[in-house]
């Protein structure tokens, strides 16, 4: 294990001297840790949150362009789960084959690293590997800058016990990190995972928990506007993290109920339109344009000769309206297109097509991409580099309490983030 200390550069420096392991982050990285970011209450939390999605990006990015061979699975990531991520800004269960990874961000540059408590002291948290990421946002890049396993974290809190920090983090020093990241890809690639062996969970104290739960009952108020380790005991703390209905109940608590805009596409079928759609400039579609190609509007026609291309019909029962986006780079736009599939109330489904197209003498951009999420993952991703070449679109399937995403990108430049879609009828 190389723990020759950090010699003290600037930030610039220590960036430069990780080439090997620097990573370049894309467009829908920012935007993907953005909307996240945005889940949580509180404004420093918010930014680690935001920071710790771009190192997981990036990481995942650097691992599939170093080691194709390793299958990273990063979706059960604990940061994606805004309860979670609103405790402990660090990005733990990620798996890589066999072994449990957990990916931290470095949050000072030189000596010591506050890390949070849990990764290493909660089980469910634990990891056989931590990975050290350095996050230049500014930059738009990421490296790896060091890693260490969970059985050298422990052989060196026995030589030196670290307390746990009034913020529930340990300030770890920098050369308990080993900076070899091609070490780290050995470890992966050869080491049994079994070899690194992680604590196992141990039943909780009933009465703690309750007496934890009466505690956090009477902080409700305080908890949107302070974090919890400034209103609970280290012990408290532990048994919080232990705890996953106490960790939703703490997130609900501190999220204030705002109502989420939403696009009511169900109203579509009474020929009517939101207040939210109204606003954002959406259309109604007249009925007979959705579904036949005489009574379509012009820019619609090549939309729908293009699906018909691609296999894709627009049954007569379809609505839709359309909005345009209009930015430097030209106009765009964009057709959304529903209709149900099946009203069976245990399998109620519903299809929504999204597709751009151009304005009506407008001038198209250069290039587009198209995505779609729903409240989980990302269901769809896209690239038009060139718009005279074909079209842009995408469907995805929803029961009736599911609401989709869509993000508009226009020459890698301008982004349209259009407010979730849901069927209300």
């Amino acid at each position: 294990m190389n723990n020759q200390q950090t010699p003290e550069l600037d930030f610039i420096d220590l960036f430069d001297s990780l080439n090997e392991t620097e990573t370049e982050l894309l467009p829908q990285h920012f935007q993907k840790a953005a909307r996240l970011s945005q889940s949580i209450p509180l404004s420093q939390q918010r930014w680690q949150v935001y920071l710790c999605a771009l190192a997981v990006l990036g990481f995942e990015e650097w691992l599939k362009e170093r080691a194709i061979d390793l299958e990273i699975e990063t979706d059960s990531a604990s940061i994606w789960q805004p309860a979670y991520a609103n405790l402990c800004s660090a990005a733990c269960n990620i798996r890589v084959g066999d072994f449990k990874i957990c990916l931290l961000t470095a949050s000072h540059f030189m000596n010591k690293h506050s890390i949070p408590f849990p990764v290493f002291d909660i089980p469910d948290l634990t990891a056989n590997f931590y990975v050290l990421m350095q996050v230049e946002e500014e930059q738009e890049r990421v490296a790896i800058s060091g890693f260490i396993s969970y059985e050298q974290f422990c052989h060196y809190q026995a030589l030196k016990p670290l307390q746990i920090d009034s913020d529930w983090t340990y300030s770890i020093p920098d050369t308990w990190f080993n900076t070899d990241a091609n070490a780290l890809l050995l470890n992966l690639r050869c080491l049994d995972a079994n070899a690194i062996q992680l604590p196992v969970a141990t039943p909780v104290i009933e009465n703690d928990v309750v007496l934890l739960q009466q505690k956090l009952i009477k902080l409700t108020s305080q908890l949107q506007n302070q974090y919890p380790w400034e209103l609970l005991t280290i012990p408290e703390g532990r048994s919080l993290l232990s705890n996953p209905e106490l960790i939703n109940w703490v997130y609900k608590s501190a999220t204030p109920s705002t109502l989420q805009p939403l696009i009511n596409i169900g109203l579509w079928f009474n020929n009517q339109i939101d207040t939210v759609a109204q606003e954002l400039g959406w259309i109604l579609m007249p009925l007979p344009a959705v579904s036949q190609l005489r009574s379509s509007p012009e820019s619609f026609e090549q939309i729908r000769g293009g699906l018909n291309q691609q296999g894709i019909d627009i049954p007569a029962i379809a609505r839709g309206a359309f909005r345009d986006l209009e930015c430097a780079s030209g106009s765009v736009r964009l057709y959304a297109i529903t209709w149900i599939l099946s009203e069976i109330s245990q399998n109620s489904e519903w299809m929504l097509l999204i597709a751009l197209g151009s304005q009506p003498e407008g001038k198209m951009p250069r290039s587009l991409q198209l995505e779609v999420q729903d409240e989980t993952q990302q269901l769809f991703l896209q690239s038009l580099p060139d718009t005279s070449q074909g079209i842009l679109y995408a469907q995805v399937i929803g029961n009736w309490d599911e609401k989709f995403w869509v993000t508009v990108t226009v020459d890698d430049e301008f982004v349209f983030e259009i407010p979730p879609f849901v069927l209300e009828l």
